[in-house]
């Protein structure tokens, strides 16, 4: 009773939380497993007589190996001893009494378990496994008559149901605790007794048994999921420089017949020449001066000079260096408006501003 209740308290602790799951591996496995075992009373028949064995509490004790899968399928065989002491023994014929012996079961059994991932590291687990059992009443009497006792076994085929969780002490390392059931066909041992002749004992095997134990997994441990490097910045290339400003390449002046001085209308122009050559650093203006067609054309030669010569001398004030300044004066050789000879024509009494 003391065990059962260790066993209980056990499964109490076990279930607890523990934190987090420590990784389990794929590979081959083997484990050890021991546990307090409570096994059926068995109704045993010999001929027309009968018995009721008690069995007192008694142990079981488990080798197991195989293979668990990364999917949480695990699949091995299991050897195992079970023991149970013969307590009382009812029934019989007249004059036979007491009870003495045991009764054993060795087990040898092909398994599946699937085991369940959680979040932590318990891993609870169901299983089946079918084989075969070797049962056995070892100086089991007085049996049936006085003076019979019984010492043989015989084999059948057997099954178990089996349930538990283990607890990953390592990646490779399990705790394990769980709970086996244990069924097998009926059991024929040979026995003589008094007035009873040679007839086999017929008798079922169950028991029910808590275990505890530990299981070795021989394989690497899975690598960890490395965290996802972050992104690496963005590689911003230096902005360009901006673009120079937009700026008119190209400006006219207009004059007053047979005049060479400025108009107030071109001095505002001619600021605005200088203010974009400043801006779009140029270091080159061109300067063309014409002249209508009215009066001789040599007059007109040296008037579209005076006129160049004005706008420059206009844009040296304005911070534009002399030597940058080029003039020229064409006359009356490059009309803006075709005309007759003679003829007065604003559009033609005219200075060209361009920066080359």
């Amino acid at each position: 009773m003391k065990l059962r209740n260790a066993l209980l308290g056990g499964v109490v602790v076990l279930v607890l939380p523990q934190g987090l799951a420590a990784r389990t591996v794929e590979g081959p496995y083997l484990g050890v497993q021991g546990g307090y075992t409570w096994a059926k009373d068995i109704e045993a028949s010999l001929s027309t007589v009968r018995n009721d064995i008690e069995l007192k509490d008694g142990y079981t004790l488990l080798v197991e190996g195989g293979y668990r899968l990364g999917n949480g399928i695990r699949a091995g065989v299991e050897i195992g001893r079970s023991e149970s002491t013969i307590g009382d023994i009812a029934g019989g014929l007249p004059g036979r009494a007491g009870g003495a012996g045991d009764v054993s079961a060795w087990t040898f059994m092909g398994v599946l378990y699937y085991e369940f991932a959680g979040m932590s590291r318990f891993r609870p687990y169901l299983g089946v496994g079918a084989g075969m059992a070797s049962v056995g009443l070892n100086d089991a009497g007085e049996l049936f008559a006085p003076g019979l006792i019984v010492d043989e076994d015989d084999r059948a085929v057997a099954w178990q149901l089996a349930a538990g969780v283990s607890y990953a002490l390592s990646p490779t390392l399990d705790l394990t605790l769980g709970y086996r059931f244990l069924d097998t066909g009926t059991v024929k041992i040979r026995a003589a007794g008094a007035g009873l002749g040679s007839a086999p004992v017929d008798f079922d095997y169950q028991s029910h048994t808590a275990l505890v134990g530990l299981r070795w997994t021989f394989g690497a441990a899975p690598a960890s999921v490395p965290a996802p490097e972050p992104a690496p910045a963005p590689v911003v290339p230096p902005a360009p420089p901006p673009p120079a400003p937009a700026i008119t390449r190209n400006f006219t002046v207009f004059f007053d017949w047979d005049r060479s001085d400025l108009t107030a209308d071109a001095r505002q122009v001619l600021r605005s020449v200088a203010g974009d050559a400043r801006s779009g650093n140029i270091f080159a203006v061109q300067v063309t001066g014409h002249a209508d067609t009215s009066g001789p054309a040599d007059y007109n030669q040296r008037l579209s000079i005076r006129r160049a010569e004005a706008v420059r001398d206009f844009l040296i004030t304005q911070g534009i260096p002399a030597d940058q300044i080029a003039i020229e004066g064409r006359g009356e050789t490059d009309p803006l408006v075709p005309t007759a000879d003679g003829v007065r024509e604003p559009s033609n009494r005219r200075s060209v501003i361009i920066f080359p």
